[in-house]
Order: structure tokens, then sequence, then C-alpha cells
């Protein structure tokens, strides 16, 4: 027996700056549920989960920071990412060999009802996708960078069950909660193995002047886990730009959103000088392993970078000067 969803498609369009692949999936699955996908979009679900919302840093170098909702999504990452839609769910994470049969079952029964079942873990998962469909033997997942669903050897290790509808903030109350939720994201507390928001711009800048790189060879420093990831993360967050121009859009009392908007297009600006300014700032995305290990070269990158750390300063600002109005 073999069912696989008719109405497949890319989970993410990279050339539009969608990298987050647990918001495309979000998408995707409202778009199973015949929700609107014009309000439950892609950018949506990006700010809503925080993961356009604040920088993050892994202080593990060997280890790839890609965004919040791969690295640290929790239940209540989710339940806030749920409630904004209004579905329930149920996160079902630490699956292994030993029980991973156990939820073939319930897998398949939802997509007799035609609706995915988010999902990641092994190689081919390495952020959240969706499985759209199963034969006999395998499952099929629709993954982030193509339309046409692939069947391999069941790997996943997270999974996550939309439930039953319930009610919801209106639109423009879920867009005005989310961007006064800002300074939450931005002075997230770090933890062992992450920092977040204006700290995370901090630990990344300081990387490059303190001892990090010291006592590592230059084959063994990987510029993407250190730097590139980091810029793409700072290039795809300028989404939140547009997601606060509409919030001011559906709740226009909410004029502190106009100071912020320069500040996070100035920011932007910053992560252009980063990461396609040739010269000075060493080729941004192409930066290679012996400039990395160089403090007095990646000087002016790590000033850059502080500079975008000072940025979350100013928001923080505007949101405490305004505090009486948002009350």
């Amino acid at each position: 027996m073999k069912k696989i969803f008719e109405n497949t498609r890319k989970l993410c369009f990279g050339e539009k700056g969608q990298n987050y692949w647990f918001n495309g999936s979000m998408e995707y699955l409202m778009d199973c549920l015949k929700e609107n996908t014009e309000d439950y979009n892609y950018w949506f679900f990006s700010n809503v989960s925080g993961d356009s919302l604040m920088q993050l840093y892994s202080r593990d170098i060997y280890k790839t920071a890609w965004c919040p909702s791969q690295n640290v999504l929790d239940k209540n990452s989710l339940k806030r990412v749920f409630d904004a839609c209004g579905y329930e769910f149920d996160h079902i994470s630490g699956i292994n060999d030993a029980n991973r049969k156990d939820f073939l079952i319930k897998i398949r029964k939802y997509i007799d009802n035609n609706i995915p079942v988010l999902c990641r873990g092994g190689e081919k998962l390495l952020e959240y996708a969706c499985i759209c469909g199963y034969n006999d033997e395998e499952l099929y997942y629709l993954i982030c960078d193509t339309d046409v669903p692939q069947a391999f050897a069941n790997q996943f290790t997270d999974l996550i069950f939309v439930g039953s509808k319930k009610t919801c903030l209106p639109l423009s109350e879920i867009y005005k909660k989310t961007v006064l939720d800002i300074p939450s994201f931005i002075l997230r507390p770090s933890t062992i193995n992450y920092s977040f928001g204006r700290q995370a711009f901090i630990d990344w800048a300081e990387s490059f002047m303190n001892e990090t790189f010291d006592n590592i060879p230059k084959e063994q420093v990987n510029s993407w886990n250190v730097h590139g990831t980091y810029l793409c993360m700072m290039g795809t967050n300028g989404c939140v730009i547009n997601f606060i121009k509409k919030a001011l859009e559906m709740n226009p009392e909410m004029t502190f959103i106009n100071e912020l908007i320069p500040l996070y297009e100035k920011q932007q600006a910053m992560f252009h000088d980063l990461a396609y300014e040739k010269g000075g700032l060493h080729d941004g995305f192409d930066i290679k392993p012996e400039i990395i290990k160089n403090k007095a070269l990646m000087k002016p990158i790590s000033d850059k970078i502080i500079d975008a750390a000072n940025i979350c300063n100013d928001i923080l600002d505007v949101f405490n000067k305004n505090k009486k109005s948002m009350e």
C-alpha cells in the first residue's frame, strides 16, 4: 500500500531568504489544514517562533548553530507557535530505534487524513521537515529544498502532531503580542551551550578577540560554524522589518514601531557590510580560517558585530522609553 500527498512543494525558498525549515513546515501544515497561508505563512511563523527575533550563538565551535527552532526548540516555544495559529499539538522527543516503530500507526493515520507530521532526526532531517506519505516499508519525507518527497530509512527522533482546533487571539493581537515580546528574546538568558539575542552578538564578536582559536590549527577551524552561520542568521532575521511594519498597520496605536524600523534597518546594513563588503571585512561568507585566527585582521569584524549588539541596546531603549504607552 502506498499513499503520498498530491500537494507537495518546497517548504522554504532560500532565494527569498527563507532558511529556517521549521517555519516552512508550519506554513505547509497550515496549507494542508486549509488555513489561510497569506496569514499563517513562513514569515509569520519565523517571527512568532522567535527565530527571526534573536541571534543564536553556540559555545561549541564544532557544533553549528542554525537557528533557535533547530537547536533549542522546546515545548514553551512550540506552545507559543501553536497558540498563535489556534491548534493543540503533541510533541514527542527522544525517539530511538527501540520505540520508533510504535509511532508508525499514528503517523499513517495522519497521512490518511492528509495531515503532515512534523519531524526531525538523523542525517537527512537536520531541521524539521514533514512526513507526507508512506508505503509498506518506508515513510516519505518532504525536506525543505525539494518539492519531491523522499523515501528513506526512518531515523526521526522528534515528532510533532497537530491537535484539535481551538480559539486563538485575532491576528492583530498576535502581531502585537509578538512585538511586545521582542525584549524577552533580546535578553533571553544564556545556557551552558548557547547564548541568545544581544549576548549572542557579543559572544560571536569576542570569540575572535579572546583565546578561542589560539591553540586550534587552521585546518580544524570551520569557517561556517564560527562565522558563516551567524552571518546567515543575521541576514535571515531581517524579515523582522516587514513583520513589525505589518504589526503597525494592524495596530496603528503602536507608534513606537516607527522608532524600531530604522534600528532594524541599520542592523541589516551592518549584515551587508559583514557579508558582502570586500577587503576590510575579509570576504564575508568566504572568509578563510587563517584570517579567523588573526586577531588584528578580525578586529574590524568584531567591532562591527559589537555595533550590531549595541543596536539591540537601542531597541531595548525604545521599549523602555515607551513602556507606559504599551500598558
